[in-house]
């Protein structure tokens, strides 16, 4: 027979058990990417250590693959409280954030390092605009977008009169799509697969690793070794639910998301190459494009960026300022390879 005193410590420990589950936060969280993705094994992971290190006060239940719907539905969904967060890419926040579209404008950045270099500086000013908006945000992960398409796209020409994929919403790439006379097709991410299978698109950019995931693959022939675009997501919990947290809870979530989010960027560029090499594995066939053929877009395309910078779609002052840290990183790069 157990001693009365032992029965005491038990029943104090299980009300102390009941009343800390009882405490708990739990943080709702939506994301397009499907159960099976590296980043959702990540998140889990950390949602794991997060549990452990707040003694179970802070819980992270995820939804994957689209079930709690586009973008748009997530958003209106933390409105109401029905989720806390998600992950979303600057389209979403574009009318609310104009900032935050700057990484994404067509044929500006020609490799990973001069990405970093500008991103090292301009982080910080695109995070400060989640915290006006009541998001806390724990860092960016970014990827190169490239060509996904069913005919060998090697130039500007070669698309013309093919479906293009417009993400819905995205006013940048719709600007840009006019202006180099294509023909786009607006959809939800969730449609592009369908649209692939049935016809009603010929052409998306994405991130090969990002199309992977999604399945994508799955429905193309050619893939083209050019850097559209620089696609960029992130991860946004609504701040009425964080401040739901003690300090000491908030330190925690922040510092593992954070650093969480700072090994799949440093990843990016391997995750990438890991990704285009898996493809042509599997048969799809890599494009070269024609010499001179980014620079020539990237000209064509800097006249549309600062009409657009110069019609508010995205700060004029921050455009600039990019603009100069790429011409500062440029100009670098050509001394040292010149051996001043």
């Amino acid at each position: 027979m157990r001693h009365p005193k032992t029965l005491v410590s038990l029943a104090l420990a299980g009300l102390c058990l009941s009343a800390t589950m009882a405490n708990a936060v739990e943080i709702k969280i939506s994301t397009l990417l499907p159960n099976q993705s590296q980043w959702m094994q990540d998140m889990r992971a950390a949602g794991k250590v997060i549990e452990a290190r707040t003694d179970g006060r802070v819980k992270l239940k995820f939804y994957g693959g689209g079930v709690q719907g586009t973008e748009s539905a997530v958003l209106r969904k933390i409105r109401i409280g029905q989720l806390d967060g998600g992950t979303f890419a600057p389209t979403d926040f574009m009318k609310q954030n104009t900032a935050v579209n700057i990484y994404g404008l067509p044929f500006v950045f020609e490799n990973w390092e001069e990405m970093r270099y500008v991103r090292d500086k301009m982080d910080p000013l695109l995070k400060a605009g989640f915290d006006e908006l009541n998001y806390v945000t724990f860092g960016f992960v970014g990827s190169f977008s490239i060509v996904l398409s069913n005919v060998p796209i090697s130039n500007h020409a070669d698309m013309k009169g093919k479906k293009v994929w417009l993400p819905q919403g995205d006013t940048i790439s719709y600007e840009a799509m006019k202006r180099l006379q294509l023909s786009p097709v607006a959809l939800p991410v969730t449609d592009v697969l369908t649209g692939l299978q049935t016809g009603l698109l010929d052409i998306a950019a994405i991130p090969p690793e990002v199309a992977v995931a999604l399945q994508w693959h799955t429905r193309v022939k050619y893939f083209t070794d050019m850097p559209v675009a620089y696609a960029m997501s992130f991860l946004a919990i609504n701040k009425r639910k964080f401040d739901k947290l003690s300090a000491d809870d908030q330190g925690v979530l922040t510092e593992v998301l954070t650093e969480v989010y700072k090994k799949i960027d440093l990843a990016a560029p391997q995750e990438s190459e890991n990704a285009m090499q898996a493809l042509t594995k599997i048969g799809i066939q890599k494009v070269a494009p024609d010499p001179g053929q980014f620079s020539e877009l990237q000209a064509t395309m800097g006249e549309s960026n600062k009409a657009m910078a110069t019609e508010g779609i995205f700060p004029l002052d921050l455009y600039q300022q990019m603009q100069a840290y790429l011409t500062e990183y440029r100009n670098r790069s050509a001394a040292v390879a010149n051996g001043q």
